[in-house]
């Protein structure tokens, strides 16, 4: 039986070369940053179009989603492991493996992330 899991690790692996392991100020959107596949806003369509990068605070991951047209979300990885919620806790994410991809959806903004199957 295999058993879907969301797997922070992998996630981290995928940003260590563009965070270089250091903090990011979080108003910069840096060059290199990597792309995230997202849809901002009510109705939009999923594209590329955000950058994903990773800031550390006090020791703990932060995952920071730019938007296209300014913004950004932070997000953490859930106290249970269970996939990712925002880092402010104002509003509640829906998680959703789909594939290799593990969607997350804030309000009406939706992400996806990189994830993968663990056997067991």
């Amino acid at each position: 039986m295999f058993m879907r899991t969301f797997n922070p690790l992998v996630l981290a692996s995928c940003l260590a070369a563009c965070s270089g392991g250091e903090a990011v100020d979080e108003t910069a959107v840096e060059p290199g940053d990597q792309k995230l596949v997202c849809a901002i806003g009510s109705g939009a369509e999923l594209t590329d179009s955000c950058t994903l990068q990773l800031v550390e605070r006090d020791g703990t991951a932060i995952y920071r989603v730019n938007h296209p047209g300014g913004g950004f979300r932070l997000f953490e990885v859930a106290g249970d492991g269970s996939g990712l919620v925002p880092h402010d806790g104002a509003e509640g994410a829906a998680n959703r493996l789909e594939g290799d991809q593990l969607e997350v959806q804030v309000g009406k903004d939706r992400y996806r992330f990189p994830a993968r199957f663990d056997a067991q």
